[in-house]
This record gives structure tokens, sequence and C-alpha cells, in this order.
């Protein structure tokens, strides 16, 4: 089923019901089981938090609430593992070529079809994990990722342009890396920062944001400050093993989300 042509952004003005004291719990525990998530594997905050708060908003909404957490969240990991950021690879180009896609991948926006690329890459992420299980030991080395990254990070800055969903592409290939935990965190959460730093930015100069959003991005704050920091303990004491199938599972939900949007 091919879904409706994407529509320009309502007026966050409009009148609607105030949010219910148990939608705002559904916010609060997305947001803090994400949370926790993201600080053992740098990632998994988005996937888990905008579906559950879209399901009673909508996507929009939801959105524009994730973006302020996805910022702070993003300063504190880059802050915690900042000492191991000569650990990383190819990150500059990562970060520039992925730039450039996202302005690419906005003029895009409204020719793109966006089931097709959700069913694309989610199909890239599921071969992903079956040659890592297949194949436990292969790795990217600098070679080979010195050709390829300039083209990652191209589309990986095109899907967050005209979709939003770079996430799964840029935590495959980091993952493919093999580097350290602590150099993979800081890795995905640097080109996620970027990411993250340009959409905040854009909402608010469109005007997306009201009271009741701004709001509840900030009060889910609270819950997001406690539970990561516990995620990222748990993190330090994971071995890398544990680890590895940690930011799997994580990859492996997004999979199924995407294969799930594209195809219904």
């Amino acid at each position: 089923m091919t879904r409706p042509p994407r529509q320009p952004f309502p007026n966050p003005a409009r009148p609607r019901e105030p949010v219910s004291s148990m939608e705002l719990a559904v916010v609060l525990a997305a947001m803090a089981v994400g949370a926790f998530v993201k600080g053992v594997t740098g990632s998994g905050l988005p996937q888990l938090a905008i579906p559950a708060i879209a399901s009673f908003a909508g996507v929009e909404p939801a959105v524009v609430i994730m973006s302020i957490p996805g910022v702070v969240t993003n300063t504190w990991l880059l802050r915690t593992f900042w000492d191991h950021r000569g650990e990383t690879r190819d990150l500059p180009v990562l970060l520039v070529m992925g730039s450039v896609g996202a302005v690419a991948g906005t003029w895009l926006l409204r020719s793109l079809n966006e089931d097709v690329l959700s069913v694309a890459l989610g199909v890239i992420v599921v071969i992903y994990i079956s040659v890592f299980f297949a194949h436990p030991t292969l790795r990217l080395g600098p070679r080979v990722t010195r050709k390829l990254s300039p083209g990652v990070g191209t589309a990986a800055g095109l899907l967050q342009g005209a979709t939003g969903i770079s996430g799964p592409l840029v935590t495959t290939y980091l993952h493919s890396f093999r580097l350290s935990k602590q150099a993979y965190i800081f890795s995905i959460t640097t080109i996620f920062q970027v990411f993250a730093v340009v959409q905040t930015a854009m909402l608010v100069a469109l005007g997306m944001f009201d009271r009741e959003r701004l709001a509840l991005s900030l009060i889910s704050l609270i819950p997001i400050m406690i539970l990561m920091p516990l995620g990222t303990r748990a993190a330090k004491r994971l071995p890398h093993r544990a680890f590895d199938l940690a930011v799997l599972a994580v990859m492996g939900l997004s999979a199924v989300r995407l294969l799930y949007d594209g195809l219904t």
C-alpha cells in the first residue's frame, strides 16, 4: 500500500485535547526505557520513544517532543566518552558527507518513495545481522572503509533528510568496524548529534513547538537523565560479545519496524 503524499506540517497552535495523565505516563515510560537502551548501546531512544508517543499524539508531535531529549542525551554521551574520540575512524568524512546528503535529501523529500526506502533499509540490516552470526569475526578494515565512508555518509544524510531514518544504516555500518564499545558509542553519537541539532533548529524555525510540546519535551528529561547513566554503567560492565548482541537487538527491532512500515 502506498502512503498518501506527505502534507505540510499542520499549525501546532491548532486546538486539541490536553495530554492526559495516562498519556504523560506513556511518554515518561517510553523515554525512560529508551534512555536506558541508549546508555547501553548509543542508540535506541528515538526508535522506542517515538512510536510510543505517536500512538496517541501522532508522528509529528512525537518527533518534536523527542528533539530536545535527543540533543541533550547525545551531548551527555559525547562528554562521557570524549576521551575515546581518538579511537574512531572515518568520522570527519561521515559527518561532512552526511551533512551534504541531508541537504539533498531534504530537497528530495517529496519525490522519494518512503515505502521502498524503508523496505530496502530493513533488508540491509537483516542481511548484516545474518552475516554477523554466520561470520562473527568479519570486519571492515580501514582500507575498505576509507573507500566506503564517503558514499555511506552521503546515503545516511539522504535518508535522514528524506525520511528521518538514518539510524539503522549508520548503526549497521559503524558496527562492522568492530571498534571498542566506547569508540563505537562516541562515533554513532557524534553523527546522531549533528542530525539532531539540525533537525531541532529546523523545528524551532518552522514554529513547531508550542507550550505543551515544549513542556513534555523538558519533563521527559527527568527519567532520561536518571536511566541513561544506569545504562552507561551497565555497558561498561558488559563483555564485548554481550554488547554486540545488545546493539544487534536494537538493529533488529529497527529492521522489523522498517519492514512493517514499508510493506503495510
